[in-house]
């Protein structure tokens, strides 16, 4: 299953794999009349309409084509860091959040969460534990709309909590997240998170991580 958040509202392709992003779409395929008129009906809904909006019955290769005609695509990864029995959070521009950043050229996803994690966070001696659910989400930036993976990552750190956030990029408090804290943040971050990541989340936070 696919889930695309945009804003407050999301789009569900309950038969859609997001490896159909990976391979190369025939030509052909945005010549015919399913892929202008998925087209439409994915744009009215990015510009138009504040409801969700599910798709289930359009092949993969028409879906991934206009996923790829419409947007422009921006990787970026992550992590929940394992820490003194909870999970580090932090506050972005005044939101909840999780560490995370852009993923640079020639780096895998694994590599980058890491490095946005020890940047946003300050925090040291990381190491990947598994590999979680991605989210994806959408925005518009200089008319052009992007697309946003974010790869996310279970770690640990085997260094003291001694966080320092990264406030050139809007972030102003690193803390901890337990099981006083985890439904208020829950309730205030970003829907990608909250409807991806509760359950991963709320499975540690119940194990006493």
């Amino acid at each position: 299953m696919y889930r695309l958040f945009c804003n407050n509202k999301t789009l569900v392709c309950r038969n859609f794999f997001e490896q159909s992003l990976d391979a190369d779409v025939n030509d052909s395929v945005y010549t015919t009349q399913v892929f202008e008129n998925t087209f439409d009906i994915v744009e009215k809904w990015l510009n138009e309409s504040d409801e969700n909006l599910e798709i289930n019955e359009v092949d993969n290769d028409i879906l991934a084509a206009v996923i790829k005609k419409i947007f422009r695509f921006a990787p970026a990864a992550g992590g929940l860091v394992l820490i003194n029995n909870g999970i580090a959070a932090i506050e972005r521009n005044g939101i909840p959040d999780l560490p995370k950043g852009h993923i640079e050229k020639n780096e895998s996803p694994d590599v980058a969460a890491l490095r946005e994690v020890s940047e946003e966070t300050a925090m040291s001696k990381l190491s990947i534990i598994k590999q979680l659910p991605s989210t994806f989400h959408c925005y518009l930036l200089n008319n052009q709309w992007t697309l946003k993976k974010t790869s996310w990552f279970l770690m640990k750190s085997d260094d003291e909590f001694n966080p320092k956030p990264q406030q050139e990029e809007g972030i102003s408090k690193v803390y901890i997240l337990n099981k006083d804290n985890i439904n208020d943040f829950l309730e205030k971050t970003y829907s990608s998170i909250r409807l991806s990541l509760e359950d991963e989340i709320m499975n540690i936070l119940d194990n006493d991580c």
